[in-house]
């Protein structure tokens, strides 16, 4: 867990775990060549936490080690947020953690964690509901966060600081069975003990095997996102028929990945979400979307699967084009240009109307000013078999209803005349007869 020239932060709180694990690392900073820095957290819950800080800090000042005392007010901070108290006291201690470990220059962060206290964190997500990483929780070491003691037991701890001599507190709160751990510490343990006296080592065991099966299940993850996935303009975006290909496992894995690539956490993402998710995902017709926690949604866009955060709907306005006097025009972060030319007999460009963002038109046929803007209610086009709604169209174009309004129409008077990419109006094509073509074209940055 050590390298050499390491700068250790520790979070000590005084108890016999936290001052077991400082004397231990303290007696091996001069083998592993490492740096020792403390903090202390009073949370102002218990009447004897200022006694705790102050030995705390005591004991840093005999060792001649950094030291960094907080105070925060969890019980306000679990009021404000709705949290646990529990859970407000974790989310305070890691930003005073962080903001010490910036101030010092911190490689390593030592918690005093046990092989109990991993073994009540199983029990724990069981009871709650829990997949793998559930089972994995409190892992020996986390990125930057080790856990010396990890396969170490808290009797083992007791009688070490008994016998060097080390003085500890004995936190209150952990004795009153008030919140499910320490129900599960004081009651569910002990009874399951009686089924197996080492029923600690054997969670433990669970724990090993299950992060293995996850860590594998993770790279081969994150192999399968980066050979096929695209990560781009805040969105993911995977292939949706790869996706329907996978093992069921896998599935709900690449959904979690993708959700916590897109916004850092996947903490807030329910097993329930998941699955939605992946119902959405194994139909194949049409587009559909749902809306996630944190403003994401989740989108299968005929052939794609997208993860992205929420956006203020914005109407991207209605542009006129005199388009004789002003041949460029910028709009709907694009490019349009209109080229006239006096005869028809001149190339008509066959090759660039096939995939419609250049199209030429009878020069003739065309209003003075066109219009350029986005689908408005009852929108429909002229095709040789009759009026069709532009919805409809869209629908039949596989265009994602997402992107739908960011689309940019072309209108001569009322009738929409050209969708670059899309659709160019019967109207408006040449014929033997015309005298005068206009040549359109759009090029695109953002639509497609």
């Amino acid at each position: 867990m050590l390298e050499q020239g390491d700068r250790v932060l520790l979070g000590v709180s005084g108890g016999p775990d936290s001052v077991a694990l400082l004397h231990l690392l303290d007696g091996r900073k001069a083998q592993y060549d490492i740096q020792l820095f403390v903090v202390h957290v009073n949370h102002l819950l218990r009447p004897e936490a200022e006694k705790e800080a102050q030995y705390v800090q005591q004991i840093c000042e005999e060792k001649n080690i950094p030291f960094r005392l907080f105070t925060i007010d969890v019980a306000a901070l679990a009021g404000k947020t709705g949290m646990s108290l529990e859970q407000a006291g974790h989310e305070a201690r890691f930003l005073c953690f962080q903001e010490a470990a910036e101030a010092w220059h911190i490689t390593k962060l030592a918690l005093g964690h046990h092989g109990d206290d991993r073994a009540e964190s199983v029990l724990l997500h069981l009871v709650q509901g829990c997949g793998l990483e559930g089972l994995t929780a409190m892992p020996p070491r986390d990125g930057w966060l080790i856990r010396p003691l990890a396969q170490v037991y808290k009797q083992e701890l007791v009688q070490y600081c008994a016998e060097h001599g080390l003085r500890y507190f004995t936190d209150s709160t952990n004795l009153e069975p008030g919140c499910l751990r320490n129900q599960i510490r004081l009651e569910v343990l002990p009874q399951l003990k009686q089924y197996n006296p080492r029923i600690a080592e054997a969670l433990l065991r669970l724990q090993d095997t299950c992060a293995a099966d996850a860590d594998y299940l993770e790279q081969r993850t994150a192999a399968l996102r980066q050979e096929y996935g695209v990560l781009e303009n805040n969105q993911v975006i995977f292939p949706a028929e790869l996706f329907r290909t996978q093992h069921t496992a896998m599935q709900r894995r690449m959904l979690r990945y993708l959700y916590r690539e897109l916004t850092g956490s996947a903490v807030n993402l329910t097993f329930r979400q998941i699955e939605q998710m992946r119902h959405v995902a194994l139909q194949k017709q049409g587009s559909q979307q749902i809306s996630l926690h944190g403003d994401v949604i989740f989108i299968r866009r005929y052939d794609q699967l997208v993860l992205r955060r929420k956006q203020e709907k914005l109407d991207p306005g209605s542009y006129v084009w005199e388009y004789k006097q002003q041949p460029e025009m910028k709009a709907y972060a694009s490019i349009f240009a209109a080229e006239l030319a006096e005869t028809a007999t001149q190339n008509c460009d066959d090759n660039c109307k096939s995939h419609l963002f250049c199209v030429t038109a009878d020069a003739d046929k065309l209003e003075p000013m066109l219009q350029i803007r986005s689908r408005q209610p009852g929108d429909r086009l002229a095709m040789p078999q009759g009026h069709k709604k532009l919805k409809n169209f869209f629908i039949e174009k596989k265009v994602p209803a997402d992107m739908r309004d960011q689309i940019p129409l072309v209108l001569s008077g009322n009738e929409i005349i050209w969708i670059p990419g899309y659709y160019v109006a019967d109207c408006v094509k040449i014929t033997g007869e015309t005298k005068r073509i206009c040549r359109l074209s759009c090029q695109r940055e953002m639509f497609l």
